[in-house]
């Protein structure tokens, strides 16, 4: 008479490929969620450089016939018209309050008709990741 082994996998063969398993889908979370992070940093630096491009565009479009600028006050970017950030009537644009944006310096005006302005620097940081956007004097937006 032949003895039948019972088929089906063992206790300790199921907790290996659990374990592996776990192992597999934590590395896959890691890697997710970094790039979710770096995809909210390079969408808040098309923001950023949307809003310059807006306001340039207006002060070189002479709308209302005046200057254009931005500036950043927590926790938005204004768009405004004049020399003065705050003022009746400036666009508000929501920022990503987890990216600090520093401008240097706090605001910057473009001149109408030219778009030209002092030149500018603003530094983007998450913490780990860190960018620039610089405005030359002719007004162009380079990051």
């Amino acid at each position: 008479m032949t003895h039948r082994r019972n088929q089906g996998f063992t206790l300790i063969e199921i907790l290996v490929v659990i374990a592996i398993m776990s192992v597999i889908l934590s590395f896959g979370l890691v890697v997710d969620l970094n790039i979710f992070k770096g995809d909210s940093f390079r969408a808040e630096q098309s923001t950023i450089v949307s809003v310059l491009s807006r306001a340039r565009s207006r002060a070189m479009a002479n709308l209302f016939y005046d200057d254009h600028g931005v500036c950043y006050v927590v926790p938005n970017y204004v768009i405004f018209q004049g020399n003065t950030c705050l003022v009746a009537g400036s666009e508000l644009i929501p920022a990503n309050v987890n990216i600090i944006s520093t401008f240097t310096p706090a605001k910057i005006v473009f001149k109408r008709l030219t778009g030209n302005t002092t030149g500018a620097t603003i530094h983007l940081t998450d913490g780990i990741k860190s960018a620039y956007i610089i405005i030359n004097n002719e007004g162009a937006i380079n990051w």
